[in-house]
């Protein structure tokens, strides 16, 4: 994923876009492939981090290769109105995509990946909606 991610920025550099251009390719393009498969898996730290220098270099040099940030990230990730560049911080969206998955694994529903996701819950001691040991199964 994150060699497939790292290509897009070459395929958009020779397009000379514009600050504005190159967050509305970010937030638009390079980061929806992630949260497509971010829907039903959970990158590690790591690979988040690689994927925030990939945002960062392209953001402000226009290619993959390594840039000088300008401003500080946190003002990167910040919406337009709260004078920020509004681009979608990727560990911010990933924690949300993992939470909906979580929700719509608790509904109702006999579904193969929901039963599974029941089984890890209960693996790691989750005491969610009654899934996971009681105190007293613990005790």
């Amino acid at each position: 994923m994150l060699s497939t991610l790292k290509g897009k920025p070459i395929n958009w550099s020779t397009c000379r876009l514009s600050l504005a251009g190159r967050i509305l390719v970010v937030n638009q393009v390079l980061l929806t492939s992630m949260w497509y498969l971010a829907a039903t898996w959970n990158p590690n730290p790591r690979m988040c981090s690689q994927v925030c220098g990939v945002v960062r270099n392209f953001i402000w040099s226009g290619k993959a290769a390594n840039a000088r940030a300008k401003v500080k990230w946190e003002t990167l990730v910040l919406p337009i109105p709260q004078r920020g560049l509004g681009i979608i911080d990727p560990k911010t969206q990933l924690e949300a995509l993992l939470a909906k998955l979580l929700i719509r694994g608790l509904a109702p529903g006999g579904e193969p990946w929901k039963e599974i996701l029941r089984h890890k819950a209960n693996q790691i001691r989750l005491p969610i909606h009654g899934m996971g040991p009681t105190t007293q199964d613990i005790n």
